[in-house]
């Protein structure tokens, strides 16, 4: 397989290590709504000498969750075998299928070093498309909506509150036993975000998502926006765009003739290459994202069908409730032989960087940025 000569020969990594967090009272924070930035800081501890590499996990599938608890453990297993941590972002529904279903998984992530973040799916409010019932609030009432939707439960097929069980951002911490460090407010409307940032950090949360994959300032890396730290990407490990100008998630090549092409680690490699030759001065923050059913299935989420309309596949137009829950899966599981490349690409990336990179999460940039 071709290897990139690169300049991180030089590049020493730190060693580094931050320890368990436990829930703190959520903080008092004023409705700020403009971003606020910071200069890095410490350079004496998190200096340009090391290149940052979060491994993070969006956990979603609560439709096939035997699967997804197989992968769920199969990757912590791998991570504390490089003795680095990933970073799980699980939504509040797929918990209560594992809690109720799979409990040995939940243990395994409280007895384990993993940090814990939160993201949220249809029907809730926040995702856009779903938010119509938000539109006309005022500012006092959405922000008590929100905050409802965070505590109580979301009712899969009505997008309504279930209010006789604990849901949200607070079911997710309780169950883990942790404040997840990230929680993510992927409104397209500007005051519904901002409203949704003020409520996630009132709970605990401290990292926000503006972008996904880079858009982190180069003299500025760590940003703030209504009390939270942005969370900082300067380019990501997860889709190819120079193969042949589309977007192309490299899972869905590697038992392919051309998966050397796709690699994730050499795509990791190139753009370290290309981040040396600018001299920007600091170090890269790089995301390596995945889904946790981008292992095991194909195609759209197992719950796209239930909540948009599909063409070709994939997701288009958001449905009305009630909704579906048993409408067709879209998704097609991986043979094995496909899941074992998968797997096995990953692992590499993730040797790669534990040998020559800083891996961090959530948490360890939230220190970092003090």
């Amino acid at each position: 397989m071709k290897r990139f000569i690169l300049a991180l020969t030089l590049l020493t990594p730190l060693a580094f290590a931050c320890a368990q967090t436990s829930p703190q009272t959520p903080p008092t924070v004023a409705p700020v709504s403009q971003s606020v930035t910071i200069a890095p800081t410490s350079p004496t501890v998190y200096g340009p000498s090391s290149v940052y590499i979060s491994f993070i996990i969006n956990v979603h599938d609560w439709i096939h969750v035997d699967e997804s608890a197989g992968i769920l453990i199969k990757l912590v297993d791998l991570f504390e075998r490089y003795n680095m941590r990933g970073d799980f972002y699980f939504t509040a529904e797929v918990t209560r299928r594992l809690a109720e279903e799979h409990p040995d998984v939940i243990e395994r992530f409280k007895n384990s070093d993993m940090t814990i973040s939160y993201h949220i799916r249809p029907p809730h409010p926040l995702y856009s498309g779903f938010d119509s019932l938000l539109q006309n609030l005022n500012d006092d009432e959405l922000y008590q909506a929100l905050l409802d939707y965070e505590t109580h439960a979301l009712n899969l097929e009505t997008g309504d509150l279930d209010r006789s069980q604990p849901g949200g951002y607070a079911y997710v911490a309780q169950v883990f036993g942790r404040n997840p460090v990230v929680a993510a407010a992927p409104s397209n409307d500007q005051r519904i975000k901002d409203t949704a940032q003020r409520v996630y950090a009132s709970l605990g949360a401290q990292m926000t998502i503006l972008y996904h994959e880079k858009g982190t300032k180069i003299e500025q890396p760590y940003e703030y926006v209504n009390g939270m730290l942005v969370r900082p990407s300067d380019f990501s490990v997860t889709r190819a765009t120079s193969i042949d100008g589309t977007d192309n998630f490299w899972w869905n090549f590697m038992s392919k003739p051309n998966a050397d092409e796709y690699n994730p680690t050499e795509m990791l490699q190139s753009q370290l290459a290309e981040w040396e030759t600018h001299n920007y001065g600091r170090a890269p923050f790089i995301t390596s994202l995945i889904h946790e059913n981008n292992y095991y299935r194909s195609g759209a989420e197992a719950w796209s069908s239930i909540y948009f309309t599909m063409e070709k596949g994939q997701k288009a137009d958001p449905l009305a409730p009630p909704y579906d829950l048993n409408a067709p899966d879209p998704s097609k599981l991986r043979p094995p032989e496909e899941q074992q490349a998968v797997f096995a690409a990953y692992e590499e990336l993730a040797a790669y960087a534990a040998a020559h990179l800083t891996v961090v999460t959530s948490e360890d940039i939230v220190e970092m940025a003090k």
